[in-house]
């Protein structure tokens, strides 16, 4: 099982590259098309409406085009050995609607956190959580720091029975097939425990069947954020080289979609994460 093709969200962050470098490495074991996606900072439309603006939107759209095709030279520089297909796709407008749009197409989503030490990293806010709750597509996103030489050899997954977390599971497949899993099983106080909760028993058999070695831990319950520290202290504990989880929201406010556990993972990163709404 593989994924069809990978696109990688570029932008003119330093961390960029490293992003791209992983990606391409997953494009060439999936042998699949490698898509990258550029989509940077734009000005906000009423700065575009105020009077006496002509000069500043020329520039502007002077700088961002200057930024787009210095990315498309890296783009260009560093695929042009693969063995797979590329594609180069640069945005324009709106850079959230826009990257949904290209993204939606993707087998898995390739994205980068947020790093504020960075102005290059800022495209739109709440761009990452955009595309985690809304693209419909698996993302794998990779911390600001770091280098990570190995992706889904040994995984921590996060399993509360739910349906994000289903989708999270059969989504990282391709990533993890024959890797070392452990199944972190636990339920936060605020919540009931649902009649359909699926258990984590089953979980364990469909990644059997894909040649995984699994272990389950049950974890006690707590706050969203006591899970997410806890699943970030067993990630570290496991020497994981992968997170695997569902993305949760709250209601359809962009301000308020972040569930605290997924809130808690996106902040404070240490090895990529892929997540599944």
């Amino acid at each position: 099982m593989r994924y069809e093709s990978i696109l990688v969200h570029l932008d003119a962050s330093q961390s960029a590259a490293r992003r791209l470098e992983l990606a391409a490495r997953l494009a060439v074991a999936n042998e699949c098309r490698l898509i990258g996606l550029f989509a940077g900072f734009m000005a906000p439309a009423w700065v575009y409406a105020m009077q006496g603006t002509e000069q500043f939107m020329a520039e502007d759209r002077e700088r961002r085009h200057q930024v787009r095709d210095e990315v498309r030279r890296r783009f260009e520089a560093a695929v042009s050995e693969l063995s797979v297909e590329t594609e180069w796709r640069a945005v324009e407008g709106e850079p959230v609607a826009m990257a949904l749009r290209e993204a939606r197409e993707a087998g898995l989503i390739v994205a980068g956190q947020y790093d504020p030490s960075d102005p290059g990293s800022f495209v739109a806010h709440q761009f990452l959580e955009s595309l985690i709750l809304e693209a419909g597509r698996p993302v794998l996103v990779i911390p600001l720091a770091g280098v990570f030489p190995t992706v889904g050899t040994r995984v921590m997954l996060a399993w509360n029975g739910s349906r994000e977390a289903t989708r999270a599971l059969h989504d990282s497949i391709p990533l993890i097939a024959g890797a070392q899993v452990r199944i972190l099983n636990v339920q936060t106080t605020s919540k009931e425990m649902r009649a359909d909760a699926t258990p984590c028993s089953h979980a364990a058999r469909t990644l059997m069947r894909y040649g995984v070695a699994v272990e389950v831990e049950h974890g006690t319950g707590g706050s969203d954020l006591t899970i997410g520290e806890l699943l970030l202290s067993r990630t570290a504990d496991f020497n994981a080289d992968l997170i695997v989880m569902g993305a949760y929201s709250h209601g359809h406010v962009r301000e308020l979609v972040l569930g605290g556990v997924t809130r808690t993972l996106l902040a404070s990163l240490t090895v990529p994460v892929l997540m599944s709404h």
